[in-house]
């Protein structure tokens, strides 16, 4: 999948660069927008543009020079990435006290020394108060840049300490045209898009994988199973694994999207997803809905726990089939 540099980005782009060539870049910028839209990208090319030999305010950095060489390898030494250890879990004092060491230190090259942190909102309290020894007494040269798509979650200490760049999202015809740039045939990017809620990266990386096909037999089963024609115990084998977290994520999702269907009339935007759901909603009661969300969400958090995850599916996907106010279906080889 070839990538071009995204139009939307262009004129938060055009506001960094024209602040680098006046010679006016902050310490700190905070770069906030929805998940899926590019803020990773637009932090690439500006950690490319100050860390390059030969850069350029039109053009960017050049690509040619040793800098640009090692950042393309992943291995400059003035280019720091303060990211969760594992997914889903925070960024902890210890590693923003390490990277405040690494800033402090002389640029191995005599440029900047460039910080991104992302999630930046995953940072837990101690970090984040950590990170304001940081950008209280910024080194000359250093450049942080955080982002998040929800700032509102970083303390007000830290957001008033950076200069924040809201990034937009994009039309859907420039996602669109984005995603057919990627070569992704146009019926699957539209329905990608519609899944990722209109965030174009996001999408691109939803068709590279099989993700589709797995929402698409995980979507088949729930609705069986509602039906009486699955077995609940059957399919908790099924999802026990491999794809258990995504399963779970899934469904949680998807729960969410029958709720506000129900309180706000807003149907999902995949219609895939309102074709096989609007039995659902019509059979349902909200607060019984909400009561199995909360323990979806409680079991996606247990992930990684002492629990038995196979009998924690099979209690959610019994109670799940129970909602359609009818005996779920059991087969003879569940042995139950």
């Amino acid at each position: 999948m070839t990538e071009h540099f995204p139009d939307w980005l262009h004129a938060p782009w055009q506001q960094l660069a024209r602040t680098w060539g006046q010679g006016r870049l902050p310490h700190a910028l905070l770069l906030a927008g929805p998940a899926g839209i590019g803020k990773h990208l637009l932090a690439r090319k500006l950690t490319s543009l100050l860390l390059c030999q030969q850069p350029d305010a039109d053009s960017g950095a050049c690509g040619r020079c040793p800098a640009c060489t090692w950042l393309r390898a992943g291995s400059h030494p003035d280019l720091s990435e303060l990211v969760p250890e594992e997914p889903g879990k925070a960024i902890r004092i210890d590693q923003v006290r390490a990277l405040g060491v690494e800033l402090g230190m002389t640029s191995h090259a005599g440029r900047y020394k460039v910080a991104v942190i992302a999630p930046a909102d995953a940072m837990n309290v101690n970090a984040a108060n950590s990170l304001l020894k940081t950008l209280e007494e910024p080194t000359a040269s250093t450049l942080l840049i955080l982002l998040t798509a929800s700032p509102g979650r970083l303390p007000a200490t830290v957001r008033s300490r950076c200069q924040q760049l809201r990034i937009p999202g994009p039309a859907t015809g420039q996602a669109l045209d984005w995603l057919q740039g990627q070569g992704i045939e146009r019926a699957l990017a539209e329905r990608c898009l519609q899944i990722a809620g209109g965030a174009p990266l996001a999408a691109a990386q939803l068709a590279a994988s099989d993700s589709l096909d797995l929402r698409d037999r995980w979507l088949d089963e729930l609705v069986a199973v509602f039906d009486g024609r699955l077995d609940p115990v059957r399919v908790a084998d099924d999802w026990a694994g491999a794809h258990e977290a995504g399963a779970l994520q899934w469904w949680q999702s998807a729960l969410q999207a029958l709720i506000r269907w129900q309180q706000a009339g807003e149907a999902p935007g995949e219609a895939r997803l309102v074709q096989m759901l609007r039995q659902i909603t019509e059979k349902v009661d909200c607060r019984q809905l909400f009561e199995l969300s909360d323990r979806i969400t409680m079991a996606v958090i247990s992930l990684g726990s002492g629990l038995n995850r196979q009998l924690l599916l099979e209690d959610l996907l019994i109670d799940w089939a129970r909602l359609a106010g009818k005996p779920p279906a059991r087969s003879t080889a569940a042995g139950r």
